[in-house]
């Protein structure tokens, strides 16, 4: 058995190091973390129908909302009544929000506090952002599936088999102010490699080079998995400590068509808890005939385009550009 400190070589500690294997971002890309809820940013919301939470509070484990649950009062403002479905944190506390809607690639993931008034929680957004649909179609996430080994997940089955089935997850890290962000993962079923009972490792892909969840964990370690399961109620939570490998051993497993990701994610001391989740049964996540027509979504592009620099001439003539950009991203996703 490889130990950790075997594992975790070389390891990545600062952003410097990080960028010697991600180049930087061009800084307009921070114009993507907008300080309230847009026209669309509320499309996707109406079209979703559930919600990730997540909090930097270590009595509240990630959860799943249905979308109904959420109410959006203002676009800096919403509403969670969920004090008798949760642990209720510590108030105020980060948190973020991930939105789901099935059959579409891309999400809106939002950030804020959460502070809990009477029977209810209110969410102060502080940035709202489109996320990119690269996770989800590497996982093939809203693809008609018959996998027997998915159809005999229970409580009863090992991580091991839960990993080896699941091909998408949501990582949550905090940074070194306590702010939270959730980022997808998505890949071939069984991406994540575990490495023992108490170890995995999650490839990391190209994306867009910003680099968030990284450079939270360059800061800080504390990091939680949510693992969904395609057509099945069941998700597994992991928690664990986090660093940075760019190890060979650990990359040579988690080559697709060729391509070697430059470096990943291991997670140690990992704490893994598997249930069903009536949210998701509920809300009927895997259900073909809730999947959302991407006819009746704004295509991404263009709502990126608007959504970083608005509805005027500058939003006009930057949407080529945007649009070549997510089209060249889809087009290379390893």
């Amino acid at each position: 058995m490889d130990s950790t400190d075997d594992l975790v070589t070389p390891q990545i500690e600062t952003e410097s190091a990080l960028r010697k294997l991600i180049s930087d971002y061009p800084k307009m890309l921070d114009k993507r973390l907008q300080p309230e809820l847009d026209r669309y940013c509320l499309e996707l919301i109406s079209h979703s129908v559930i919600a990730v939470v997540a909090c930097n509070d270590s009595s509240t484990p990630m959860f799943l909302l249905a979308k109904d649950d959420i109410l959006v009062r203002t676009p800096k403002l919403l509403t969670l009544p969920v004090a008798n479905k949760a642990p209720a944190p510590r108030s105020p506390v980060n948190a973020s929000l991930y939105f789901l809607v099935p059959g579409i690639g891309h999400s809106l993931r939002v950030n804020g506090s959460i502070a809990k008034t009477g029977t209810l929680w209110t969410m102060s957004i502080t940035c709202s952002y489109l996320h990119c649909a690269r996770a989800a179609a590497r996982a093939e996430l809203w693809k008609i599936r018959s996998s027997s080994k998915i159809s005999t997940i229970n409580p009863n089955i090992s991580p091991k088999d839960f990993i080896e089935a699941s091909p998408y997850l949501l990582l949550k890290t905090v940074n070194s102010s306590g702010q939270t962000e959730l980022s997808p993962r998505g890949d071939e079923s069984g991406f994540v490699t575990l490495i023992d009972q108490r170890r995995i490792f999650i490839p990391e892909r190209p994306g867009n080079k910003v680099a968030i969840s990284m450079r939270n964990i360059i800061a800080n370690g504390h990091v939680e998995v949510l693992m969904l399961l395609p057509h099945s109620n069941f998700i597994m939570h992991i928690r664990g400590r986090a660093s940075l490998s760019s190890n060979d051993h650990l990359l040579a497993k988690s080559v697709v068509k060729g391509k070697h990701p430059k470096l990943g994610i291991l997670v140690t001391h990992c704490e893994f808890s598997i249930t069903e989740n009536r949210v998701i049964n509920d809300a009927e996540l895997w259900s073909n005939n809730n999947h959302v027509d991407e006819n009746r979504i704004t295509r991404f592009s263009k709502a990126l385009s608007i959504h970083m620099n608005g509805a005027g001439l500058l939003g006009k003539l930057s949407a080529p550009v945007v649009d070549a950009v997510v089209k060249n991203d889809m087009k290379h996703l390893y």
